[in-house]
């Protein structure tokens, strides 16, 4: 049986010694660990950085990084796709002109 990339295959991940079964993509396990590979790192960092907090602060501390950064790449990306409206509009604009100074 060969396996289509929107087949969903089951993954157990672990960050912070909690284990998580998913169910996802199969072309996306490579994103998934990935994922995964750079929450654990976080995680076992600041675990070695603040030995005096909870497992449950330092999952949260781990979990608002990572929502930092999404939030900071929606805002990124608003702002990519303003400047492409902005380009297109500019483009459009000359292109008309041209269109009306070749007529």
């Amino acid at each position: 049986m060969t396996m289509n990339d929107s087949d969903k295959v089951k993954m157990t991940i672990k960050i912070g010694g909690e284990h998580l079964q998913l169910s996802v993509a199969f072309n996306r396990q490579d994103a998934v660990r990935d994922a995964e590979k750079a929450a654990a790192s976080l995680y076992d960092t600041w675990r070695s950085r603040w030995p005096s907090r909870s497992d449950k602060e330092i999952l949260a501390m781990v979990a608002y990084q990572f929502a930092s950064y999404y939030q900071e790449l929606l805002s990124r990306l608003e702002d990519a796709a303003a400047t492409v409206a902005e380009t297109d509009a500019r483009l459009s604009a000359i292109i008309d002109a041209e269109k009306k100074y070749e007529s």
